[in-house]
């Protein structure tokens, strides 16, 4: 048996935020032969449910914090440490920039948030007259599509709640704050940076990560990481990259996932996922 662990954004999904139907018939396939599939994502697990449907299969979401089984049984969270998730909230709204607060109930973020990043684009677009706007602000409204997504006023009363906090997501269209934060929060103890996408970085536990919640799944199931297969394509897939045992690169990766894959499959505009499954894995 095989467990192969299969990314969304920039791989199941296409350019439109919506699942590939032959990668969802390719994912059925492979568990009607016996193999396990779980989807291995940055996004959190409701959102990754609500997008792929019946599909009821593991699910490994907010970049490893939470994992689930198949019936929806949560089996391990890594949430950010309470002291260290109210620490970066707090910096985060004297940033003034978007972000979002990842719960297991819901995607909350401050309710003034699309406002702040109309204005980050007209000050980017008028600096960059060249910029197509439209373009740019059709990448930054996936944000608001997410299933569970919340606007809330006071979002350290999440705290003050006992929610307990799995990812946060700052997305800026600012480069240099967009450093200057990642810098911030890799040098804090309890926490690290990753990215899915331009323009963000995700903040999470510093135990969590894809590449270790994948080794714990596959302990759970008993397979052993030779026979793990990974599909992704962005730099918050590089830890699952680093433990499976085969790993397949989508075909618009970025390079650090290029270097570490096996191989390459097909783009996901061009059904990459179910190319790798049927094709490469000749499953």
């Amino acid at each position: 048996m095989k467990l192969i662990a299969v990314d969304l954004d920039g791989t199941l999904l296409t350019s439109d935020s919506r699942p590939s139907p032959q990668g969802l018939d390719a994912i059925s396939h492979a568990v009607s032969q016996g193999h396990t599939v779980t989807l291995c994502t940055g996004r959190a697990s409701f959102d990754a449910r609500h997008l792929t449907g019946e599909l009821w299969i593991p699910i490994i979401a907010s970049n490893g914090a939470e994992v689930f089984d198949s019936k929806g049984k949560l089996l391990r969270e890594t949430p950010i440490d309470p002291s260290a998730a109210a620490e970066a909230i707090r910096y985060l709204l004297k940033q003034n920039v978007y972000f979002e607060i990842f719960c297991p109930e819901a995607i909350y973020s401050p309710s003034d948030g699309e406002q702040k990043l109309l204005a980050e684009m007209d000050i980017l677009v008028s600096a960059n007259p060249e910029v197509d706007r439209d373009q740019l602000w059709e990448s930054a409204k996936i944000q608001f599509v997410q299933f569970g997504f919340r606007g809330i006023d006071q979002p350290l009363l999440l705290l003050e709640q006992g929610r307990p906090i799995y990812k946060l997501l700052v997305y800026t269209f600012n480069a240099d704050r967009l450093n200057e934060i990642t810098e911030h929060f890799n040098e804090q103890p309890q926490v690290h940076t990753t990215s899915s996408a331009n323009h963000i970085v995700e903040v999470i536990a510093k135990e969590t990560d894809k590449g270790s919640a994948l080794q714990f799944l596959a302990g759970q199931l008993g397979v052993d990481m030779s026979d793990t297969v990974v599909i992704g394509d962005s730099y918050n897939d590089i830890s699952m990259f680093e433990t499976a045992g085969t790993k397949i690169a989508m075909g618009n990766a970025v390079e650090e996932i290029k270097r570490l894959s096996t191989m390459t499959t097909r783009s996901n505009n061009d059904h990459g996922v179910a190319y790798a499954i049927r094709s490469l894995l000749e499953i």
